[in-house]
This record gives structure tokens, sequence and C-alpha cells, in this order.
């Protein structure tokens, strides 16, 4: 699907409305609480990927975190800089393709990736997360029954695969499964230097 398709497509979403991404997903909540907040009492920088209305940024900007938000819709971006102001937060906002966005090495505490994965910006990514920093990741995933529509430029994610996509971030968490009609795949990776290696398996609480 071309850049315009998208945009138009998720324009006309925001505008109709998706009270599903307007809620913080239960998984984020949980990883965050689990890895993240006592790395981080005092809040970080945070950059939310293809962060919709922000139900996620508005989350941790609430939680005296300095947000960076990215989204191909122009509409969602305009509903996000209104909320922010009747909240009284800051945010920065870019309506633009992720792949338009120019990252800064080393400069973000956490990366919120929530189903937008395009591996073509991975490496960037990973540059951009300071050591210590942590990338949490929910995305869809090709499962046997999986025929879901691409609404992206890219695939859903193999069986696996993300933990090959960031080779430099040591594993916490990752889980697999499959969601109704296709499948799920829910990562949480941190930047510190260390072999990668899977500390829970367990599913997070939420």
């Amino acid at each position: 699907m071309t850049f315009d398709r998208r945009s138009s497509h998720w324009n006309l979403k925001y505008e109709q409305g998706l009270p599903s991404l307007e809620k913080p997903d239960p998984f984020f909540v949980s990883a965050f609480n689990q890895f993240v907040a006592d790395q981080f009492p005092n809040g970080g920088t945070a950059l939310d990927l293809a962060g919709g209305v922000g139900r996620h940024a508005l989350w941790l900007a609430k939680r005296n975190w300095r947000v960076t938000v990215v989204d191909i819709s122009e509409v969602a971006i305009h509903k996000l800089d209104q909320k922010a102001l009747q909240l009284d937060l800051r945010l920065n906002l870019f309506a633009l393709d992720a792949t338009k966005y120019q990252f800064e090495p080393g400069h973000f505490d956490l990366i919120v990736m929530f189903y937008h994965f395009d591996r073509d910006i991975c490496p960037r990514v990973l540059a951009a997360l300071k050591p210590g920093g942590f990338l949490i990741c929910k995305s869809s995933l090709s499962w046997d029954i999986y025929e879901g529509t691409n609404l992206t430029s890219t695939k859903p994610l193999e069986k696996s695969e993300i933990l090959s996509m960031f080779p430099e971030l040591r594993t916490v968490y990752h889980q697999e499964r499959p969601v109704l009609d296709r499948g799920v795949v829910e990562y949480v990776g941190r930047k510190d230097g260390t072999s990668r290696r899977i500390v829970s398996k367990i599913p997070l609480t939420f």
C-alpha cells in the first residue's frame, strides 16, 4: 500500500473514531510497570512510533516523560495536539511516516512500537536508544491461519523473527500467541551491552 493510500486510510479511520486505540494497551502498561518504571523513577525521553491519538504518549507524559510522537495520520496528530493542550501536557508531534523521521542517535530512554513494524528502520531504532534504554513492541505475527489485511509497507513478522531484528538488545520479555485469526508478538528489549538472553516468557499480568 502506498504512502498516500495508507495516510488516507488512517485519516478516515481517526476521523470516524477508533475507541479501541484510545486507551493504553494492557501489555504496554504491564511491561512498563514491570521493567521500566523502577529504572526511570523521574521519567525520561520516549519515542512513540505510529502513536495514533496518543494512548501511550499521554499516559507517559502524565508520568513526567518527555514524549515524541510520530504518526502517518495528520488527523490523529491534530487530535492528539488538542488533547495534550486540554491536559496541559507537552508533546513533540510529527505527522509523517516513520521512515521519514530523523532518528537522533542515543536520544531516547524508551521507544514504543505498537502494530507498526518496519524492518527497514530497525537499525535506526536501535541507534536511537540510549544505553540502558528499553524497546516495548507489540505487532502482528504470521500464524498458521493468518489472513489479515496488510496496512503497512511490510508483511507481518514471522515467528521468532523479532529476536533477529534487534541483535543489540537483551530480550527481557518475549511472547508469541494466536489471537482470533492472526498472531501477536509482545516484546521488551533493553540496550545494555550484554548478550541476548530471555529473562521472562511468563505472560505479564494485565
